[in-house]
């Protein structure tokens, strides 16, 4: 009988070791970046630097692409209340932002190991934030100091989207035949994107927004060398009970507050 139990265990040494040593390793653009940019100190000094990308990157979920490496880091992510680095996060995760004449690209990589949607990907505007794993974009056009003309972007594991476009804070929101309209909702971003997932380690999340979707605005769009605009990101999982975002809001109004949106300076 002890001889058994002595097999058996080796046998079940040996199965761990085996598994371990299968273990696809992660990709290196999924480790987070030692210089990205945090979102709170651009709200006082400088804006964070959006490097323009010498080639557009391949939207696929996957940061590989030359024009990541090169992007601008953005992170780490922190607690909206307080600003605390919350790395035991299931939504942990950082950024990545470039640009070019025709379209603004935004990466994700958030370590959240049981990521789900009940969405399909071409679902029109669900409710991501009741029920899903997900990144979100707020994008003032300009640094114009108000709340003004902004616009809300959500796109969850399944590659569904929610997108809006708000008069000002919070505002318009209205009852609609299929429950309540939050702002313009039939605003499109008019994102490609791509989503994959790391053996229940991770996700990553690529857009690519064309400025077409955000013209006629109070701002030049595409933007020019040297024009700053106020964005925000969020990570959120279960009705948003964990979130993230890379610029505090610190208790002074919700998601939606644009003063505390980081600023961005496109080069």
């Amino acid at each position: 009988m002890k001889r058994r139990r002595v097999v058996a265990a080796t046998i079940a040494l040996t199965c761990a070791v085996t598994c371990a040593c299968v273990r696809k390793k992660d990709p290196p653009w999924v480790s987070p970046p030692a210089d990205a940019a945090r979102g709170e100190p651009t709200l006082q000094g400088e804006p964070a630097r959006i490097k323009r990308a010498t080639a557009a990157p391949v939207i696929d979920g996957k940061l590989d692409d030359a024009a990541w490496g090169s992007a601008t880091a953005l992170g780490p992510l922190v607690k909206p209340g307080d600003g605390a680095e919350d790395h035991a996060s299931p939504v942990d995760g950082f950024a990545r932002m470039t640009w070019d004449d025709a379209k603004l690209y935004i990466a994700f990589v958030v370590k959240d190991g049981a990521a789900g949607s009940p969405f399909g990907r071409d679902d029109v505007d669900p409710h991501l934030w009741e029920k899903s794993s997900a990144v979100e974009l707020m994008i003032q056009p300009g640094d114009p100091g108000d709340n003004k003309g902004y616009y809300e972007i959500q796109i969850d594991v399944a590659g569904a989207v929610f997108d809006t476009r708000w008069d000002d804070y919070n505002t318009p929101i209205a009852d609609g035949p299929d429950g309540k309209r939050f702002g313009h909702m039939d605003w499109s971003c008019k994102a490609e994107r791509a989503v994959s997932r790391g053996d229940g380690r991770y996700y990553a999340v690529e857009i690519a927004l064309p400025w077409s979707a955000f013209a006629g605005g109070r701002a030049a769009s595409p933007p020019k060398a040297g024009d700053v605009w106020r964005v925000n990101l969020y990570t959120f999982r279960d009705g948003q009970r964990h979130a993230l975002a890379w610029s505090p809001i610190r208790r002074q109004g919700n998601f939606h507050k644009a003063s505390r949106f980081g600023r961005v300076r496109f080069e």
